[in-house]
């Protein structure tokens, strides 16, 4: 007896697989029938599993998704896809090797499923022990040929080209005859590489699908090539004929239009292609080649989905040294609108600074490097609110934002972090034992450039000062004055690493009269003097 194990979210569907086919006398006991995906899944990684028949369009993960996710504990379980499709010839195409069935629905009976497990069954009883030895090698010799043709590519691209009539032997074993004509090098990219990884649960399944669909849509390009270079990236080589050129590269790009849209529409990935040009032998081939693998940092700033030359793009990044000039301006206003709970101003702030960062087109790994240090300030705020304690680790924060492939992934990614900021800061405020101390926290942190008082606060807060003195030592452990002169000497140091001012400057943005009177705070707080601590904190020694 065979496990298997049915998923769809249509009831009446579920309810007809269960009780009118003949489980049993097919050679299968039917385990479990499931409206959620996420409850086949978590049952699914459990037990023992032959067979799982899914719907594809599901609320929370897609069929698809499910696949991929049981086939982490069951890597060989035969998969059915239902589906509403009426044309489902380029769905079929993408799940070409992860799916052994794919089943209409409206021509969905109890003959055609019964068929269907027979045939299922069929291959059940070969695998388990009639597997021939020359099948064996079939199969074994289907998956070694993709990581050859991805070894070749590489290598192409990252190895010294000593022999051409060698290379030339290899390259023909692949379908690419450089001596009878040239090709027209593709170079295709799927952005928001994060997001469409994750949907997928594992990288081989991510990949095969890409690689099997655009392989499907290519069957009647004749003498086109395709290549697997990296997760998410693959390299394309049409055949190239001189006379036709015009023609021929308006052929290619209505091909990669094509190939666009089906993506989108069976596995909802958004692909972009940068076109080379013609290459007639292996030297200008890997220049090309090489030139595409290099515009990997500039494809940050490039707009989703297109098609566009190689040649377009522009190169050169703006200096960092004007970014780095905006960091403490963009600080305050991303602190003001987590700070004050403004999900209003989330999507003004992010579009200004993202429109800031496009036209200048900094490096994309100095903007990362921006962003990170500010979102790690803004949760140090955070957390030095009372007793906060965030469940997001440094190291996975630097993950993902170093993970983030374009501008426009970067702003999504933003715009959600600082709603989850805003989010955990409501948080704190609700989980206080006393909402006074945190408005009277919030209170001295808008007014840090003031010299502000026990009295002021008790105004604001209309409270008798004597009593929020009290309330504030007993809540914080801390009085007042400790509480505001730790916070302007925070600041102060903030101001010394960020910023060019003099300490006369900072002494002065911070409420202090008197330079002499605001170094010795400081030294008491920091153990540096203003200058020396500056010094250190950009690895000057002081003179």
């Amino acid at each position: 007896m065979y496990e298997v194990i049915i998923v769809d979210d249509d009831l009446p569907v579920l309810e007809f697989l269960s009780s009118a086919i003949e489980w049993k006398k097919l050679g299968f006991h039917l385990a479990g029938a499931y409206e959620n995906p996420l409850d086949a899944l978590a049952a699914g990684r459990g037990g023992k599993l032959d067979v799982l028949i899914s719907d594809i369009g599901m609320p929370d993960i897609n069929g698809l998704e499910l696949i991929g996710g049981i086939r982490e504990a069951h890597p060989h379980v035969k998969a059915v896809i239902l589906s509403c499709h009426d044309d489902f010839h380029y769905a079929q195409a993408a799940v070409k090797l992860s799916v052994s069935e794919y089943v209409l629905k409206e021509t969905m009976n109890v003959t055609n499923i019964s068929e269907m497990l027979k045939r299922l069954k069929d291959q059940l009883d070969v695998e388990i022990g009639q597997l021939s030895k020359s099948q064996k090698l079939e199969k074994e010799a289907a998956l070694n040929r993709s990581s050859s043709k991805r070894h070749f590519i590489r290598s192409t691209v990252n190895e010294p080209l000593f022999d051409s009539e060698e290379w030339s032997l290899k390259a023909d074993g692949f379908g690419i005859h450089l001596g009878q004509q040239g090709v027209l090098p593709v170079y295709g990219y799927v952005n928001r590489l994060k997001e469409a990884d994750h949907r997928f649960q594992s990288k081989d399944l991510f990949e095969y699908t890409i690689e099997n669909i655009v392989e499907e849509l290519l069957v009647d390009q004749k003498d086109t090539v395709l290549f697997t270079y990296d997760t998410g990236e693959i390299i394309i080589l049409f055949p190239h004929y001189a006379k036709l050129h015009v023609n021929n590269s308006q052929k290619v790009e209505q091909t990669l239009r094509h190939l666009q849209g089906c993506l989108q529409q069976y596995v909802k990935m958004s692909f972009s292609f940068l076109t080379g040009k013609p290459a007639k032998d292996p030297r200008s081939l890997k220049d090309q080649l090489i030139r595409m693998a290099e515009v990997k940092t500039m494809r940050f700033y490039l707009p989703e989905s297109t098609v566009l030359s190689l040649e377009s793009i522009r190169e050169g990044f703006g200096d960092g040294g004007l970014l780095l000039a905006q960091y403490a301006t963009t600080l305050d206003e991303f602190r003001s609108v987590v700070f004050d709970e403004r999900l209003d101003l989330i999507d003004v702030h992010v579009s200004k600074w993202i429109d800031f960062i496009q036209y200048h087109r900094f490096r994309p790994m100095e903007v990362k490097e921006w962003l990170l240090k500010m979102i790690l300030d803004v949760r140090m705020r955070l957390k030095s609110l009372q007793h906060y304690q965030s469940t997001f680790s440094s190291e996975l924060l630097h993950h993902d934002v170093h993970e983030l492939s374009s501008i426009r992934e970067l702003e999504l990614w933003l715009k959600d972090y600082l709603q989850q900021a805003i989010q955990w800061a409501g948080q704190v405020y609700r989980e206080s034992h006393n909402r006074e101390i945190l408005e009277c926290q919030r209170f001295v942190y808008h007014n840090l450039h003031t010299k502000v008082s026990l009295e002021d606060a008790a105004a604001h807060l209309h409270l008798h000062p004597s009593y929020l003195s009290r309330l504030f030592k007993k809540e914080t452990g801390e009085n007042f004055i400790e509480y505001v002169t730790r916070m302007k000497m925070e600041k102060a140091k903030e101001l010394l690493e960020i910023t060019d001012k003099t300490v006369e400057q900072i002494s002065d943005m911070l409420g202090y009269e008197n330079k002499n009177y605001f170094g010795k705070l400081f030294k008491a707080h920091t153990g540096f003097v203003p200058n020396a601590f500056r010094g250190q904190s950009k690895g000057v020694q002081p003179s």
